[in-house]
């Protein structure tokens, strides 16, 4: 059986959408954990990713063998999984999956990512890791990572609108899914800028849940060169730094110049630069930190059905003339181009640029950005990069 074409094929078809709730894992998990390896666990609308590759960085700057579990991937399935940044290998996958295979009796009732986190959390003992960095899927709440029931660090990085088909339409029943996370004995740092009364009910609500402590995190200084990060991205930085500290004894903060950030603001090829951000907010900062930098950027998007595409594409419309459009598939969750131009405002849809296919549009979008002179930015989804990587015009010395 071939990895790629075969193993892996079958399992992303368990996804079956998203399946929320604790009972697969709460009966699986204990058949396969065997040591309570001490917990930082990443929640938040945004800032995610950043936070965790952070906490890995400091963790593993500082001597402790380093589980990180991220999700989704940007474009190998293996990046979801890793100890002190090398990615478990395809030979490490099918072992542990026909393990937990054997392991757990209902095996077949557990879903995509279930099975993935059960991998992580094998993989991390066996390669005899100190710590864990868990980043929560969606939400908090009824994520598989919520499964973890001991004292742990948690870092909620922001609470914003998103997913609000799931997670609800006030940023009090968000914030209600992404706290849910906390239990008794936990450490708990909360990113800061909800504004006084909002930050104020977040703690409350931390301490309510059990916390032992709860901080806010200021932006401590950091000794380092990080010109070329957003100041969201420092931010998230600063609060891993603060939870680490919080946590461990006698901690280095390590240089961040080089740390690497994929698909966050990343420059993959000259003039070419990807980013995750996926919600208004998350765009508004990269918008921002375009501005910032002085940055003339031809844009290339691409989004699910689920998001606010009216105010993304507006906000994108501030910085370009030309936001080349392309389809996702992601499972039918992803938006068509014409959904994308239905949805965007009157005053928007002149700036829109798409042809015939997508593979066209990408074309014409690398064209646009070098006849101007302009950075390329292709945003909007996990999947809108990994569309354009894999579509292969160019630039398959970056895919893995």
């Amino acid at each position: 059986m071939s990895f790629r074409n075969d193993f892996l094929e079958k399992l992303f078809h368990r996804k079956g959408g998203i399946k929320l709730g604790l009972g697969r894992i709460a009966s699986a998990f204990p058949l396969i954990m065997e040591k309570k390896i001490p917990v930082y666990h990443v929640a938040g609308t945004n800032g995610k990713g950043t936070a965790v590759y952070a906490v890995s960085h400091i963790l593993t700057s500082n001597g402790y063998v380093t589980g990180r579990f991220i999700s989704p991937h940007l474009y190998d399935y293996n990046e979801r999984i890793s100890v002190d940044g090398t990615d478990i290998t395809d030979p490490e996958i099918v072992d542990i999956y026909r393990y937990i295979e054997k392991k757990v009796p209902d095996f077949e009732e557990l879903s995509f990512f279930e099975i993935t986190l059960l991998i992580a959390w094998r993989h991390f003992e066996m390669k005899g890791c100190d710590r864990a960095v868990m980043e929560v899927g969606l939400g908090g709440r009824l994520d598989a990572t919520n499964v973890i029931d001991w004292p742990k660090t948690d870092i909620i990085t922001s609470i914003g609108f998103d997913h609000m088909h799931i997670l609800g339409d006030t940023l009090e029943k968000i914030a209600f899914e992404k706290l849910g996370i906390i239990k008794k004995g936990d450490l708990v740092i909360l990113g800061y800028g909800h504004g006084p009364e909002f930050g104020g009910w977040l703690e409350s609500e931390a301490y309510s849940r059990g916390a032992d402590k709860v901080l806010i995190s200021r932006c401590h200084e950091i000794q380092t060169d990080m010109m070329d990060l957003s100041a969201d991205q420092k931010n998230n930085i600063a609060l891993a730094c603060c939870a680490v500290k919080m946590t461990e004894k006698d901690i280095t903060v390590p240089d961040f110049s080089q740390i690497k950030l994929p698909g966050r603001f990343e420059e993959i090829m000259p003039g070419i630069i990807i980013d995750v951000a996926h919600n208004s907010p998350a765009i508004a900062s990269v918008v921002s930190h375009i501005r910032a930098k002085g940055l003339k950027v031809t844009v290339l998007y691409g989004a699910m059905k689920d998001k606010d595409i009216s105010a993304v594409t507006e906000i994108l419309a501030g910085i370009t003339d030309d936001i080349f459009v392309v389809s996702l598939d992601a499972e039918s969750r992803g938006a068509q181009v014409k959904d994308i131009v239905e949805r965007s405002g009157e005053a928007v849809r002149p700036k829109l640029r798409y042809f015939e296919n997508d593979e066209k549009t990408i074309l014409a979008a690398l064209g646009c950005a070098g006849d101007k002179g302009h950075k390329l930015l292709v945003t909007g989804s996990f999947h809108t990069i990994e569309k354009f990587v894999r579509s292969g015009i160019g630039f398959d010395k970056v895919i893995r």
